[in-house]
């Protein structure tokens, strides 16, 4: 009866602990009122003391409370024990006489300060330059954030279109997920002691369930850590890289022979093409016309003819 009444005093107090490590998280505090209940319910069936009974302090009670070094009782991890994590991003359009070149040495120069490619794209028209175009995103550590983008503007060819940069300071979330982790993590432990002093399989069930709670947010916690370490480590730079489109500009030499020749000899040309075409249209007009014309003179005539008076003897 001893060890179950230390058992329950822990686990009621560990349960708090859990419960403001991770927020005041409304399922888990549900679930402990349910297992509460419980306890209450056997205590007044066996005339016994349960799990939940015993208070924090009370005679025969274990000694995972507050008091404990490194437990709930411990100040609140601050930001002045993290280094600051903030997340850089760039944005640069670059105009290149070669896309296929400040493609390749975009890569080469991502890969000399430590960075990698993680992913690119590149269209090619061997046909025409102005159709080529590439992109690519580059993560770079923090430290040679800055240097990249120097090396990046400065690329053989190219010039800057268009540049933007941002960063974002996520130092705030990082304590508060660090400082609920080490939190979960010691209520972890204190429930690993708990299991190996349940005698019952209830008392077993019990922690073993608290246990697998804890062990899931401590996991949800490390990997969103690990994306906001992976994003303040690394910066990105968005790269696009188009074509410089070369625009004609007319040359104005001054008068020329050959071109005032030249010019007049086309203008002839276009005047001929138009009495051409002008003869053709007449042509083909004429030919309709001369059905109607001929079948007019003819019925013409014909009435004419008739219209005439007949010499003597004859008749019609």
């Amino acid at each position: 009866m001893k060890t179950r009444l230390l058992l329950a005093s822990a686990l009621a107090l560990i349960s708090v602990a859990a419960l403001a490590a991770c927020g005041g998280d409304d399922d888990a505090d549900d679930d402990l009122g349910r297992f509460a209940d419980t306890g209450s319910a056997t205590a007044s069936k066996n005339g016994s003391s349960s799990l939940v009974e015993a208070a924090p302090g009370a005679p025969g009670t274990s000694s995972y409370d507050t008091d404990v070094p490194g437990g709930p009782g411990d100040a609140p991890l601050s930001a002045a024990d993290i280094s600051r994590k903030i997340i850089f991003t760039a944005n640069l359009v670059l105009k290149a006489e070669e896309v296929s070149r400040s493609f390749t040495d975009a890569s080469s120069l991502a890969r000399s300060n430590g960075g990698y490619v993680e992913s690119s794209q590149y269209a090619n028209d061997p046909d025409d330059n102005a159709k080529r175009s590439a992109s690519l995103t580059i993560r770079v550590p923090v430290q040679n954030y800055d240097a990249l983008v120097a090396s990046l503007r400065t690329m053989t060819g190219v010039t800057v279109d268009t540049e933007g940069s941002s960063s974002s300071e996520v130092t705030e979330q990082y304590t508060d997920l660090v400082s609920r982790q080490r939190n979960l993590e010691r209520t972890e432990q204190q429930y690993l002691a708990l299991l190996g002093e349940a005698k019952s399989i209830q008392d077993i069930l019990t922690v073993q369930d608290r246990l697998s709670g804890v062990r899931s947010q401590i996991e949800q916690i490390q990997g969103r850590l690990k994306v906001l370490d992976d994003l303040t480590d690394f910066a990105t730079i968005n790269l696009t890289v188009a074509p410089v489109v070369a625009v004609a500009v007319e040359s104005d030499s001054g008068w020329s022979l050959g071109d005032v020749f030249a010019e007049s000899l086309a203008g002839s040309l276009r005047v001929a093409q138009y009495v051409a075409a002008g003869a053709i249209v007449l042509l083909v007009a004429a030919i309709w016309l001369a059905v109607p014309v001929a079948l007019g003179l003819y019925a013409s005539r014909r009435f004419r003819n008739r219209s005439l008076p007949l010499p003597l003897g004859e008749s019609n």
